[in-house]
């Protein structure tokens, strides 16, 4: 959001998710988290930037990783996906940024949370 803490990647991601478990309501301040799925050395970060490890719904460890400036969540690393990265959708600003393919914890949404008919809902997470 300040500009001081940024990522660059190349390629195009693997996977653009959507989660409403709780630790995503709490964490992104919002009813769903909203992230693109690159492999880590896809990635190139530049700023400062410090993380917050926790246990996720599903039992796993997320280290969501923020600016320490302004507070933005910036990018996640996560235990079920060690080689991968998760970015934060909204650091983008890119208002064509495609939709997200699956929507985990679809169980804990808040019911008016309407979602593209091709995204597939799934009631926990995958494993």
């Amino acid at each position: 959001m300040c500009g001081q803490l940024s990522v660059a990647v190349t390629g195009e991601p693997s996977g653009v998710y959507a989660c409403s478990c709780k630790s995503c309501q709490r964490g992104s301040g919002s009813v769903f988290s909203y992230a693109a799925v690159y492999p880590i050395s896809a990635m190139s970060v530049s700023g400062e930037h410090k993380a917050y490890r926790y246990t996720s719904d599903s039992g796993r460890w997320v280290e969501g990783h923020f600016c320490p400036t302004c507070g933005a969540n910036v990018f996640s690393l996560l235990e079920i996906q060690p080689d991968d990265v998760a970015i934060a959708v909204g650091c983008f600003a890119d208002a064509s940024f495609a939709p997200p393919s699956i929507l985990c914890w679809a169980s804990r949404r808040h019911e008016w949370l309407k979602v593209p008919g091709s995204t597939q809902l799934l009631d926990t997470q995958p494993e």
